[in-house]
């Protein structure tokens, strides 16, 4: 009996113990860093991070759970990686972040409390920078009534003369020759540290200097003051008073102060885009031509392949031929994307000259609606295709050659066997990928982007929308490409387009069933 306790004990020592310590050092560090992202505001992350952080130590320590033990790292990234955009993109969607409403409340209240104003009685004087030794700024300030400063940040000697703190001999403007221990900065240095110059409170900090331009400094004093009790923050220039509303401080006659803050507003943005009518009106085009360019993608790149597959199934030098076929597979897109481009510019495109040389006109394949969209399907054929060839090809030497002998010796013709065999044989083997390339091409970011940018625009829109935007690229448009850089809406609207597609994916995924075998 001894000696199985013992055996036990050991085996505890060995095996278990470590990996304890290793979990309690693990969790934390995860304890911390899951605290601080908690102090920041960023609830998704630490959510995922916290989720992480148990799965792994249960994967380690629990006996029942010892086969996800080494993959536990793995798995714990993956929830990071895919999850987290998720859960991040819908605690987005019900914010109102956006341009000008990017920071926390108690990060847009000490960007305002840094905000200064040149008060009526302040003093004006013009600068000259030095740079001291250790990298320091300094300013030489002149005003009126001959009132000299030689100030840093923090410091100010007022009035100096030549001898004073290392200062040399006046030059005909009133400036130093010389500093001891600083340099003088030209003009062209100075314009590099304008902004940051800007930021900095030089002099006696009870009545800064602010620089306000080049060759322009005054003293300032702070212009918004916050009341945190009341909530509000007070114009100390005006006296007008702000109460913070749906992430902005607006005063009572509708004035908002910049910048806002992001704050919770529910199921708004959902509201919002599915109410409306600026977004209803482009939208309906959009989603139509959406599902146009997805079905029509598929359907024509599966379309070729197919047809490439079977014309040259059965010729001599078909892995030249194959090996040819299959050379714009390994091309990036974006270089065939931007050679497809250029090639149908309307002005210099290559395929552009040869159709006006040979019908005497050709579309504006870049400007027209129309022909834009069909210049895409194009295009995306041309990319995809041989992917299609490539899996028609090898599922076609996988179906069986005596079903077609048999309906060869009943005496069907080639297209009766191709529809009736062939198809639906093929069917059963490539049927989830293409469901995977419709999924793949309802959010093909990239080929509408760069061809060009879901142009030409829809007109009479008050939202960023083109002809041949899809749902993905009117998203990224009125996220990154508007005045308004809505990133809630925009999020709100990745949410609907992922709930979308999902439906719709499992619906396909559903519908090829018919090709399964049923008896299975």
């Amino acid at each position: 009996m001894t000696t199985q306790n013992n055996q036990q004990t050991s085996e505890w020592a060995i095996y278990f113990f470590p990996r304890l310590v290793g979990v309690v050092l693990f969790d934390a560090y995860m304890g911390w860093l899951i605290v601080q992202l908690i102090g920041d505001g960023a609830y998704p992350l630490a959510a995922i991070l916290t989720s992480i952080a148990v799965f792994v130590s249960a994967a380690m320590l629990i006996e029942r759970m010892k086969a996800y033990r080494w993959m536990s790292i793995g798995i714990g990234l993956a929830m990071l990686f895919v999850l987290y955009p998720i859960i991040y993109t819908l605690y987005l969607s019900t914010t109102n972040t956006g341009l000008g409403h990017i920071l926390t409340e108690q990060q847009a209240i000490e960007r305002l409390e840094r905000e200064q104003y040149v008060p009526e009685d302040g003093l004006r004087f013009s600068w000259t920078a030095f740079r001291a030794d250790d990298g320091r700024i300094a300013l030489w300030l002149q005003g009126q009534n001959d009132d000299l400063r030689f100030v840093t940040e923090g410091t100010s000697l007022r009035n100096p003369v030549a001898g004073d703190a290392g200062i040399g001999e006046f030059d005909s403007s009133g400036i130093p020759l010389t500093i001891e221990g600083y340099t003088r900065l030209e003009t062209r240095d100075v314009v590099i540290l304008l902004n940051d110059l800007g930021k900095v409170d030089f002099g006696d900090p009870e009545q800064p200097i602010r620089v306000m331009g080049l060759g322009a400094a005054a003293t300032t004093r702070p212009r918004y003051q916050y009341d945190a009790d009341a909530g509000t923050i007070t114009d100390l220039q005006t006296g007008t008073t702000y109460t913070g509303q749906r992430g902005t401080f607006t005063s009572a006659e509708g004035a908002e102060l910049v910048p806002g803050f992001f704050v919770d507003i529910g199921t708004d943005n959902f509201e919002r885009f599915f109410n409306s009518a600026a977004l209803r009106g482009p939208l309906l085009q959009i989603l139509t031509w959406n599902f146009v360019y997805a079905i029509f993608s598929v359907l024509t790149s599966f379309a070729l392949g197919l047809f490439i597959a079977i014309l040259f199934d059965k010729l001599p030098g078909r892995k030249i031929i194959r090996t040819l076929l299959i050379v714009p597979y390994p091309i990036p897109a974006l270089v065939s994307i931007l050679i497809w481009r250029n090639l149908l510019n309307p002005d210099f495109g290559a395929l552009v000259q040869l159709q006006k040389a040979i019908l005497g006109t050709a579309p504006n394949w870049l400007t027209d609606p129309n022909a834009t969209r069909l210049a895409i399907i194009i295009v995306n054929m041309w990319l995809s295709y041989p992917y299609f060839y490539i899996i028609s090809s090898g599922a076609l030497q996988a179906l069986p050659s005596d079903i077609l002998d048999a309906a060869s010796v009943d005496g069907a013709s080639v297209w009766q066997k191709f529809r009736s065999i062939t198809l639906p044989l093929l069917l059963r083997i490539v049927s989830p990928l293409l469901v995977a390339s419709f999924a793949f091409n309802f959010n093909n970011f990239n080929l509408i982007y760069i061809f060009n940018e879901g142009n030409p625009p829809i007109a009479n829109t008050p939202i960023p929308a083109g002809n041949t935007d899809i749902l993905i690229s009117f998203v990224y448009k009125l996220a990154f490409n508007s005045a308004q850089a809505d990133y809630g809406l925009a999020a709100a609207i990745s949410i609907v387009l992922f709930v979308f597609v999902a439906i719709i994916t499992w619906i396909q995924f559903r519908m090829t069933g018919i090709f399964e075998d049923k008896e299975a």
